[in-house]
């Protein structure tokens, strides 16, 4: 585009209305509600645009539905229905099972509950099926398993408890009448006789499983009875109840006779303590001193002792000790002594001997003390018989107790083994039983199950075989609605395919972020191939007023948008960013900075794409001194900063000199420096940065403004890539303001 375009395009823009504060925009407008549930518009939209597809598929897929429903042959069906359970009382009372299972007169309900959902499983299962295949292929060659597969239909009659039957319906359908009548009969046939093959071997199984169990079962009986009878043989056991009961009665009657022992001991104790102190005597010594009381020879002996020894005093008063009738009487008194001691040995033995030279024991015992050394052997002999008589008593209580104790665990053991017996015996008889009542129902031959309606096929009112009424309709909106579902399948699939946005709203649905502005597709836009000054500026048609009018107010209402919508924090520097190459956003920054100056606000735009600049050109503006220069050297900021012709409050800095460092450029601190100058000296500053796929320039520079403006072009910018540069921008933390919708198309 030539340079002179742009005084042409402020022009128009001047011409086009008069400059005027625009009101504030609802903010509702840019950042609706999240969407609840499913959001079925991007799908509507993509119908839409693809309607002329959608429609091809589903007609070709319908026709060729309706043409293949045209040539197909006539359909037949039969069917045929089977009671597969008793229904009266009668006929229940009737079936072996409950003749064989029941007790007494009304038969038991279980026995008749069928498990249906498994039972249809077992008649469609391919053991079932592949015996019909094989009888009915025989008459009809080709015949396979897979024909029952697809065209046989087995249910149970009423589904719902309240309707819900004990019969079968059984169908079948194919082309050829012969070949249905066929397949049902031979279906019918093997129904029925799987019923009683069934019931048999179930009958057969059973029996086997009883054969199978009653050894063991016997042996366990047998076991169990050997280990009760050696318990009872050991303890004396019959009744553990009776058991118990005696040995606590005899614990009782133990004790009582304890106590009364142990009472008799206690007085007899203190009878013996009474005597002894008495006599002053030991039981043994009283014995002694009794025998020889009652001896005569002791006590004569005993006498003259007492004789020599008074006729001893008597003449020791009369002579001296030396003299030798004392000494002779003394003498004789020694020879008494030993008389009477070798006397005492002879009558006490060697028991009692010695106790003989006790005095007490060999003086003369009258008959008081006689009688209570009597009293004192007495006691002493009941005593000791006493105390043998407790220690007995004493074991024989612990023994009881022992036993006592023991028997819970007896019983209990004992308790266990008989309930173990009964348990055993019980099932044994059960399992006896049982077994003869199977032998029994095992001899019935008659069919369980009931063939209540016969294979046939429906007849016309002439008698013929009809067929199936023709179901055309019904294929034809199958027909339809697969190819509603294969032409929306591909129209997504193109969709996906191309990977664009095609309409405003395809981007308001895929990116979370406020679409800010729209600027309409410019007709006048031009690309010079022979000038770089054309590359990428939109130019209004010169004579398309209402276009360029539309074009120019929806940088109005762009503007409006960033000026109000964040008032609370008012934007003082943005920078003007794109996905991909070619998006326009150089073309936006220019025409949002413009019309920003003509709203009398001081605006600088700054060309920070280092990489492509083109703003001197398009502005017509020298570019040998410029950001680049500002970075790369102490250059002050307003030496390279140029006064733009297309209006008075609008500054240029174009890129400068190409270097190749820009991303280390961009992210120095002379770049924040500049950053903050600019913010403090203009009231807005506008960065046209480079593109942010695959590219770190942006980042840097976005990361010390107020935000990103994002611009998405229709029909252009990939929507995989936008996806991925907001990933990036969320990984990165950076400020987002909004998104600009570039090339909308009316």
């Amino acid at each position: 585009m030539e340079t002179e375009q742009i005084p042409q395009l402020l022009s128009i823009t001047k011409q086009a209305r008069p400059l005027q504060q625009l009101p504030p925009v609802d903010n509702a407008e840019f950042t609706p509600p999240p969407q609840k549930g499913l959001n079925l518009r991007p799908l509507l939209r993509t119908l839409q645009r693809k309607a002329l597809i959608v429609i091809g598929i589903t007609g070709l897929v319908a026709g060729a539905a309706w043409y293949l429903n045209k040539k197909s042959l006539p359909t037949y069906q039969g069917s045929f229905q089977l009671l597969v359970e008793p229904v009266s009382s009668e006929a229940k009372m009737s079936e072996p099972s409950a003749l064989a299972r029941t007790e007494g007169d009304a038969p038991n309900e279980k026995l008749f509950s069928l498990d249906y959902p498994t039972q249809l499983e077992i008649l469609k299962g391919p053991g079932m099926l592949s015996k019909i295949a094989e009888d009915v292929s025989a008459k009809h060659p080709g015949f396979s398993i897979g024909n029952l597969y697809a065209n046989l239909t087995i249910e149970r009659i009423g589904k719902t408890r309240l309707n819900q039957t004990k019969i079968l319906h059984v169908s079948y359908q194919g082309s050829d009448p012969k070949l249905v009548q066929l397949v049902l009969e031979k279906t019918a046939e093997k129904y029925l006789k799987y019923s009683l093959e069934e019931r048999k071997s179930r009958i057969g199984e059973g029996v086997k499983f009883i054969d199978a169990r009653l050894p063991d079962l016997q042996t366990r009986v047998n076991t169990v009875q050997s280990q009760i009878q050696k318990l009872q043989e050991k303890y004396a056991l019959t009744d553990p109840k009776q058991k118990s009961d005696e040995l606590f009665t005899q614990v009782r009657e133990i004790s009582a006779q304890q106590l009364d022992t142990q009472r008799q001991i206690q007085e007899l104790r203190e009878l013996y303590t009474t005597l002894q102190q008495q006599l002053d005597l030991t039981p043994q010594e009283a014995l002694a001193a009794s025998t020889l009381s009652e001896n005569p020879n002791y006590q004569g002996l005993l006498a003259k002792l007492k004789e020599t020894e008074s006729l001893i005093a008597v003449e020791s008063a009369r002579f001296q000790p030396g003299n030798p009738y004392i000494q002779a009487l003394v003498a004789q008194r020694q020879q008494l002594v030993d008389l009477l001691n070798q006397e005492a040995q002879r009558i006490l033995g060697s028991n009692l001997s010695d106790a003989v030279n006790t005095s007490e024991i060999m003086n003369f015992q009258n008959s008081t003390r006689l009688e209570l050394i009597k009293q004192l052997v007495a006691t002493a002999n009941q005593l000791q018989v006493l105390e043998v008589r407790d220690q007995g008593i004493t074991q024989t209580k612990a023994t009881l107790q022992m036993q006592a104790q023991q028997f819970p665990a007896i019983a209990s053991q004992y308790s266990e083994l008989q309930r173990q017996l009964d348990i055993a015996t019980r099932t044994l008889d059960q399992l006896l039983s049982h077994r003869q009542k199977l032998e029994v129902e095992e001899a019935q031959n008659e069919v369980p199950w009931e063939l209540i309606s016969k294979p046939e096929l429906p007849k016309d009112a002439t008698g013929n075989i009809a067929p199936i009424p023709g179901d055309s309709s019904k294929k034809l909106i199958i027909g339809v609605i697969a190819g509603l579902v294969l032409g929306t399948g591909t129209a997504v699939f193109l969709e996906k395919f191309r990977n664009i946005f095609y309409s405003a709203n395809d981007i308001k649905d895929a990116i979370p972020l406020p679409v800010l502005g729209e600027i309409p597709f410019n007709q006048g836009e031009t690309k010079g191939s022979k000038s770089r000054a054309g590359n990428g500026l939109r130019k209004p048609m010169k004579d398309a007023h209402n276009s360029a009018s539309e074009y120019l107010e929806a940088f109005d209402s762009l503007y409006a948008s960033i000026r109000f919508l964040f008032d609370n924090q008012p934007v003082r520097s943005l920078a003007v960013c794109s996905a991909e190459a070619g998006d326009g956003k150089s073309m936006i920054a220019l025409q949002l900075a413009q019309t920003a100056a003509a709203m009398g606000q001081r605006v600088l735009l700054v060309d920070a794409d280092l990489r492509r600049p083109q703003l001197h050109e398009w502005l017509n503006l020298p570019n040998s001194k410029g950001l680049s220069e500002l970075l790369d050297s102490e250059l002050a900021p307003n030496s390279c900063v140029q006064r733009s012709t297309l209006a008075e409050n609008l500054f240029v800095l174009t890129a400068g000199q190409p270097l190749p460092e820009s991303t280390r450029l961009l992210a120095s601190a002379q770049m924040q420096y500049l950053v903050k100058e600019f913010q403090t000296t203009f009231d807005l500053v506008v960065y046209d940065t480079s593109h942010l796929l695959n590219l770190m320039d942006a980042n840097f520079l976005a990361a010390h403004t107020d935000g990103i403006l994002m611009v998405v072009a229709l029909r252009k910018t990939k929507q995989s890539a936008v996806k991925e540069v907001l990933d990036q921008i969320n990984v990165f933390g950076l400020p987002t303001l909004g998104t600009v919708v570039n090339h909308v198309q009316a």
